[in-house]
C-alpha cells in the first residue's frame, strides 16, 4: 500500500524541479537568445541565394515570401522573448529589455518586402510594412544601445558598470555607423550591423553572468 501523500511528496518535487529549470532558463537568456537568433541568421543565410552577411542586413533574412523566412522569423520571436524574460540589475533596465523584447519580436513579425531592405522614403518600392519594420528596427537599436549606456551608471558590481560604459560608448558609435552605412547603401553595411549586433549580445552575456552570479 502507498504511503498517504506520497503522490503529493512527487508532485511537489517535480514542480520544484519545473521551476528551477524556468528559473535557470531566465538567468540565462541573456546568453541563448542570442545564440539562437545567430544560428537562425546563418541557417537563414543557406536558403537564400546571393545572400551575403558583408553586404546585406539580417532582415533580409526574414523578407516576405522568402524560403529563409521559415528560420529567421523565429530567430527574431526568441530573441525577443529572451530579452523579455531576462533578469537585469535595475528595475529600469528590465523595462527596457521588455521594450527591446517587444520591438524585436515586431521586427520579426512585420518582415521587410525585399531580401534587399528597402528604406522608406528613399525608395519608392518600399512598401507598410517596409515602413513598420524600419520603425521598429529603429526602436529596438536606440534601446539596445541606451541599455549599457545606463547599466554604466547604475546597479551591479564595479566590473559590470566598467564593462557596460565601454559596450556602451561601442554601442553608440555602432549604431551611428550602421546608420549612416545603411542611408549610404553601403557594399559594408551587413558587417557594420552585425558589429553593432555583437556588441548588443556580448552585453546581454557580461549581463547574465552578473546576475546569475547575484542571484546564487
Amino acid at each position: 500500500m502507498r504511503p498517504l501523500g506520497a503522490g503529493r511528496r512527487w508532485t511537489g518535487s517535480a514542480g520544484l524541479r519545473e521551476a528551477d529549470d524556468v528559473a535557470l532558463a531566465r538567468r540565462m537568456a541573456g546568453i541563448w537568445g542570442p545564440a539562437v537568433f545567430c544560428g537562425a541568421a546563418l541557417l537563414a543565410a543557406r536558403h537564400q541565394p546571393g545572400y551575403s552577411h558583408r553586404r546585406h542586413h539580417v532582415s533580409g533574412l526574414a523578407a516576405r515570401g522568402e524560403r529563409s523566412a521559415s528560420e529567421m522569423v523565429p530567430g527574431f520571436v526568441a530573441l525577443g522573448a529572451a530579452s523579455f524574460v531576462m533578469p537585469t540589475p535595475t528595475p529600469m533596465l528590465a523595462q527596457l529589455a521588455r521594450v527591446a523584447g517587444t520591438t524585436t519580436i515586431a521586427a520579426g513579425l512585420i518582415p521587410v518586402s525585399e531580401p534587399r531592405c528597402p528604406q522608406p522614403g528613399r525608395d519608392p518600392a518600399a512598401t507598410a510594412s517596409d515602413v513598420g519594420h524600419a520603425i521598429a528596427s529603429v526602436a529596438t537599436f536606440m534601446v539596445w544601445t541606451a541599455m549599457p549606456n545606463l547599466a554604466g551608471r547604475h546597479g551591479g558590481p564595479d566590473w559590470y558598470r566598467f564593462v557596460s560604459r565601454v559596450l556602451g560608448l561601442a554601442a553608440i558609435a555602432g549604431f551611428m555607423t550602421a546608420g549612416v552605412t545603411s542611408q549610404m547603401d553601403s557594399s559594408h553595411k551587413g558587417f557594420v550591423q552585425r558589429a553593432f549586433l555583437g556588441v548588443v549580445f556580448v552585453w546581454y552575456a557580461v549581463t547574465a553572468v552578473t546576475t546569475s552570479t547575484k542571484s546564487r
